[in-house]
């Protein structure tokens, strides 16, 4: 505890100068695979083995992006001072981060199209109008360089659910919305450890 309220106190006092030497250390990047594995395993385990919720294919193309984010942590927190690692590490966060923030956003779409087509349906009104169809998705994903996910992971990566057709909810927010909120965290952080490198290392020529 008294760490964390040095770091805080630290980064509080000296916020570039704290970053640049925590960018350097291998339990930050462990924290953030730590993060993504969370939400990897909250999925997979409470929403989907828990709650029988059967991911679509907006949710496992989500998931794949937190994959990515996982292995960037573990490949930087390999050696942390290694700047070949830190740049391929970085980039696959970042790749992770920002198709996972732009998945996230599809999802909050079709499932306000989902539920807006059901309160049609339930009040008998035009469903074109209501954008019909809108939340229908593929059973057959694909991924980044043709890689098999579904086929290799079929329990992690083979869509069986209907993109936005879920009721879940937690403080007024569906999933779609924790998603976003998620991957802003990441950016945010990220953004902050990407500055604290790219000064450190123009620190070094100087």
């Amino acid at each position: 505890m008294e760490l964390i309220k040095q770091g805080f106190s630290d980064l509080k006092a000296s916020p570039m100068d704290t970053l640049m030497l925590w960018q350097r250390q291998r339990w930050i990047w462990l924290l953030m695979s730590s993060a993504a594995a969370f939400l990897i395993l909250s999925a997979m385990f409470y929403f989907q083995w828990f709650l029988e919720m059967d991911p679509c294919e907006i949710c496992v193309y989500i998931r794949f992006s937190q994959f990515c984010i996982f292995f960037a942590g573990l490949l930087i927190a390999i050696k942390p001072d290694n700047q070949i690692l830190k740049a391929l590490g970085l980039l696959l966060a970042w790749y992770g981060v920002v198709r996972g923030m732009a998945w996230s956003i599809e999802l909050q779409q079709l499932h306000i199209t989902a539920h807006a087509l059901a309160d049609a349906i339930s009040q008998g009104g035009d469903l074109f109008a209501a954008g019909g169809g809108g939340a229908a998705c593929s059973t057959e994903p694909t991924f980044p360089l043709g890689l098999p996910l579904n086929e290799w992971f079929p329990y992690e990566f083979q869509p069986s659910g209907i993109c936005g057709e879920d009721d879940w909810s937690l403080l007024g927010m569906n999933m779609a919305d924790y998603c976003v909120i998620a991957y802003s965290v990441f950016m945010v952080a990220l953004a902050s450890v990407s500055v604290a490198w790219i000064k450190s290392i123009i620190k070094k020529q100087q």
